[in-house]
């Protein structure tokens, strides 16, 4: 039969929501430039813009649960929307570990940063030798001052 279902899954009808929300996401993006540029009507168009993202959101849920209380959504449906979910969870989880675990490391061991050579001590020494070598040099003399980071 050419109606029956011989599988697991739901095959989706076609749906204006992914049109829609990508226009929408081109002018909350083109909204929000044009806002920080100042230029007319930007604000009005991430307005817009994020209005149109609202919609989708609420559309595209309102279509899932739809299905849902059709009986489309068979166990197989379900287990992977749920494994869907829980991936992305575990996606934001792992960026969020990443993201703090790098401000973490570089806000309390700013030192490697400074390293050009491979030895912290080199470049302090460095730095010191250069002090040195101002406070040695003429104070009123530019020229001479340039000439000890050239050194």
């Amino acid at each position: 039969m050419a109606g029956a279902k011989t599988h697991d899954y739901h095959i989706l009808p076609p749906s204006i929501n992914p049109l829609i929300g990508a226009f929408s996401a081109l002018g909350l993006t083109g909204g929000g430039v044009m806002w920080m540029h100042q230029q007319p009507y930007g604000g009005w168009v991430f307005l817009l813009g994020l209005l149109g993202i609202a919609y989708t959101f609420f559309a595209w849920w309102a279509d899932v649960i739809k299905e849902a209380h059709a009986g489309d959504h068979t166990p197989v449906v379900s287990l992977h929307l749920r494994y869907g979910m829980i991936l992305f969870i575990a996606s934001e989880v792992m960026f969020f570990v990443g993201w703090f675990w790098s401000w973490f490391d570089f806000s309390m061991f700013p030192a490697h940063l400074l390293v050009t050579d491979g030895s912290v001590e080199n470049q302090l020494g460095q730095a010191g030798a250069i002090a040195q070598c101002r406070q040695r040099e003429s104070k009123s003399s530019i020229r001479s001052a340039s000439r000890c980071l050239t050194r």
